[in-house]
């Protein structure tokens, strides 16, 4: 290889295998502390708490579940969208108009939903302690009526995580670069989070936590040459 070869590789591709790891790393550790971090909360809850609010007064007399579950829903929110920033890194190659247009909406989406977590954290974990118990619940609600939350929270996450994942999905399956059946799964909880109900102690959290716990697994494992220059070459599990 020749000193001009090698610094053009050097240019193109710094720190890939770190890149690689850290994607996959990411997705793991949002599958857990988000998709696992969710359906456990769910599963130690009564099921008459019908909103927020309510788990808000919940959580007073439970604050070990809430103040875990709303914490490690903070936490989520930092390694969520560098984990989906790498799967369409990915889906790129092989779709790229389509990652084009869901990374967009993914990012706008998960902007907005960090928003919903850090606010739901203020009034519902540090609230009832600061404030008390109904005040952080009327301090909820009117996040939940307020124009600027609805601008800059609701409405980003509402619709900017539901179509960008679901095109990201899309993006991969076209691809044949990232395994079918977490992406599958990723699409079913979209559908069943966003639209209906839980099925006794199955709730849709748990199909999140799968999906990117097995597409952060495959990310690891997945040989360096595919993930610099996967173009040529479909890897499937």
């Amino acid at each position: 290889m020749t000193p001009t070869t090698a610094a053009v590789t050097t240019l193109t591709s710094p720190l890939s295998r770190a890149a690689r790891i850290g994607v996959g790393m990411s997705l793991v550790v949002a599958g857990l502390t988000n998709g696992l971090a969710q359906y456990l909360g769910e599963v130690f809850k009564p099921d008459q708490l019908e909103d927020f609010s309510a788990q808000i007064r919940w959580g007073v007399e439970h604050p070990g579940v809430h103040v875990t579950e709303q914490t490690a829903l903070l936490v989520s929110m930092l390694f969520l969208p560098l984990g989906f920033l790498g799967l369409a890194s990915i889906t790129r190659w092989t779709a790229p108009r389509l990652t084009a247009v869901a990374i967009v909406l993914t990012l706008w989406g998960m902007w907005g939903f960090h928003n919903v977590v850090a606010l739901g954290y203020g009034a519902g974990t540090a609230g009832p302690d600061a404030i008390g118990a109904d005040a952080a619940v009327a301090l909820n609600d009117g996040y939940v009526e307020h124009t600027g939350t609805i601008v800059t929270a609701l409405l980003p996450h509402l619709i900017g995580s539901f179509f960008g994942l679901l095109l990201l999905a899309i993006a991969g399956m076209r691809g044949g670069l990232l395994p079918r059946i977490p992406l599958a799964l990723l699409i079913v909880f979209l559908v069943w989070d966003f639209f209906l109900p839980a099925l006794g102690p199955l709730e849709a959290h748990l199909l999140l936590a799968v999906a990117l716990g097995w597409l952060g697994i495959h990310v690891l494992r997945l040989p360096q040459a595919v993930w610099q220059n996967p173009r040529h070459v479909a890897v499937t599990d």
